[in-house]
């Protein structure tokens, strides 16, 4: 009966990490520098209104810049409040 409990407990830590994963997928968008490779989390709330904001051309994300680096950071994974998909490979 031991083990169940010990394996009860694995999952229920793993499933707690996920669900914290999750939330911070949603509340922020993780970027990567184009130059560097440094890598940040921005809030979603402040790429979406960029993204509105920005009247330039949809096939372009939201791109901010590096503060390691003069280069641009893109989305590593982010679908736009236009229904875009970017994904950086």
């Amino acid at each position: 009966m031991g083990k169940k409990k010990s394996k009860d407990k694995v999952r229920a830590r793993i499933k707690e990490e996920k669900r914290k994963a999750k939330i911070a997928e949603s509340t922020h968008v993780r970027y990567r520098c184009l130059g560097c490779g440094a890598e940040e989390d921005i809030p979603r709330d402040v790429v979406e209104m960029m993204d509105i904001q920005d009247g330039g051309d949809l096939s372009v994300p939201p791109r901010f810049s590096c503060e390691m680096c003069p280069e641009q950071m893109e989305p590593v994974n982010y679908k736009s409040v236009h229904g875009i998909i970017y994904k950086l490979d």
